[in-house]
């Protein structure tokens, strides 16, 4: 390079350098003394009218840095050096700017709202004005503290510590659960209940037991009389919900269910230990782990419910065949691959949403996929199926996966799970699904015909990933429930 060429590009250079002038002050509450490690994240909305924890958008920065030893009078800031999503600070738009910040501390539980990790109760707002410097400062005053179970007459916790997952772990790791009674169990004191397994979906946990909207959702108080047991797919958990799968970087879970949890709380409770009276039934991630439990262990499970289940078939993993396609982010002309449709659009990307992930940190939906399904690196991390950055997929990691993909794994241990079946798999899917699920379900409803293996799947039209529980498919389950528990004469 010619030296006055040098000089030009240092010139030019030197405005980007000193246009760092957008910036975002952190503060501790005077009550909050810390010190505290973890990841700064601060959410951003360009329309200051809407609120916090809408649907996906792809226009709404992110920004997030990682803090150590953070005491009272520090001060921590968001800059053009920071991590950023979608835009970097200094290339927001002129206007105004809506924002709140979150220190993720809990490193071994996945929510942002994990027990101990800081919050702002307030909004801050930055004014960006173009060619100027631009400050905006915000107090992290709140803290998320460890939930409280409020049992009542009819709905009971269990928290038991698995010896299983705790070996795995080399930490004491607790499986938990919110049981529902109906009124009928109190009634009569000699009367041994069917019982419900529930695995919830993404965000969902064993509290969804004191939830109206969620006990409506599966069911509960329709029909025959069962105990339901609500399941915690979310605990302990850093890289991300494990759905009760077992996993060569989670831990047993699915084992440590059917064999520490339930036999426990057949111990404790009058639930029936006949397989024939015993469901599973799962939304979301919830329905992959329900199918899975239902496979691998066919003979604990007189019947399996999964609704809009996670891909079971890899050969369309939210609208990508990770066996044959090349990138994750983009098909095979170059476009970029749509998630989350409404209303017959995308309302985002396979690489927004990855990319979103990485802001937050550990514990995303894409991470715990890889938790779940692969290995772990060197580094003792879930190893990734492709590149964060170009989403290059890695064949070698995919092929890992492999005993994960249900349809495979119904082809290749058919003979053997019939044999031991005690109930039907039934699984149910909107034709609508906004993260391309029925595609997989599809997929994988082809290749078990090829093999005549007796699961039921059916398409809902018109229903979405958030509607199809809907009245008329909850009383259905119901009935095939009740159907069963009439067919053994409870």
């Amino acid at each position: 390079m010619k030296v006055n060429n040098i000089l030009l590009f240092v010139i030019l250079l030197v405005p980007i350098l000193c246009n760092s002038q957008n910036k975002i002050q952190i503060h501790l509450a005077p009550g909050l003394k810390g010190p505290y490690t973890g990841r700064l994240v601060v959410y951003t909305l360009s329309d200051t009218t809407k609120q916090f924890g809408g649907p996906m958008s792809s226009d709404n920065a992110g920004f997030a840095i990682e803090v150590s030893n953070w005491g009272q009078g520090q001060v921590q800031e968001i800059d053009a050096s920071s991590h950023w999503f979608l835009k970097n600070i200094d290339s927001l738009t002129q206007g105004y700017y809506k924002f709140v910040a979150i220190l993720d501390t809990n490193r071994q539980e996945r929510a942002m709202s994990a027990p101990g990790n800081l919050y702002t109760r307030n909004e801050g707002i930055l004014q960006v004005i173009s060619g100027q410097p631009n400050v905006a400062s915000i107090i992290l005053n709140s803290v998320f503290l460890d939930r409280k179970f409020a049992k009542n007459d009819s709905i009971n916790e269990v928290k038991l510590r698995s010896d299983l997952l705790s070996d795995f772990r080399k930490e004491s790791i607790f499986l938990k659960a919110g049981i529902i009674f109906p009124a009928s169990y109190f009634r009569d004191t000699t009367r041994v209940f069917p019982v419900v397994y529930i695995i919830p979906g993404w965000g969902g946990t064993h509290f969804n037991a004191l939830s109206k909207n969620a006990r409506n959702a599966y069911g509960i108080g329709q029909g025959k009389d069962k105990v339901y047991v609500f399941l915690n797919p979310e605990t302990q958990t850093p890289w991300g919900l494990h759905a009760f799968v077992d996993s060569r970087v989670n831990g047993p879970w699915g084992t440590a269910l059917v064999k520490e949890l339930m036999p426990f709380i057949a111990s404790q409770f009058r639930v029936s230990k006949d397989p024939a009276l015993t469901f599973i039934t799962g939304q979301s991630s919830g329905g992959y782990g329900a199918i899975w439990l239902a496979l691998h262990y066919s003979e604990k499970f007189g019947g399996c419910w999964a609704t809009a289940p996670d891909p079971i078939d890899f050969s369309s993993f939210t609208g990508v065949d990770i066996y044959l396609e090349n990138n994750f982010y983009q098909d095979r002309l170059g476009r970029e691959r749509g998630i989350f449709l409404m209303n017959g659009t995308f309302r985002s990307t396979l690489r927004q949403a990855r990319l979103m992930e990485e802001l937050e940190g550990d514990g995303g939906q894409q991470q715990s996929f890889e938790a779940a399904f692969g290995l772990s690196g060197a580094d003792g991390r879930p190893r990734q199926l492709f590149d964060v950055k170009t989403g290059k997929i890695n064949k070698t990691v995919s092929r890992t996966w492999k005993e994960y993909d249900l349809a495979f794994y119904v082809q290749r241990h058919w003979k053997e799970i019939k044999k031991k079946r005690a109930g039907r798999i039934r699984i149910y899917v909107g034709s609508d699904d906004n993260f391309r699920l029925n595609e997989s379900v599809a997929s994988f409803t082809k290749k078990v015909k090829t093999i005549n293996a007796d699961i039921h799947c059916e398409v809902i039209p018109a229903a979405d990933h958030f509607s199809l529980r809907s009245p008329k498919l909850i009383a259905k389950i119901q009935q095939e429930m009740d159907a069963i528990i009439q067919q053994f004469g409870n």
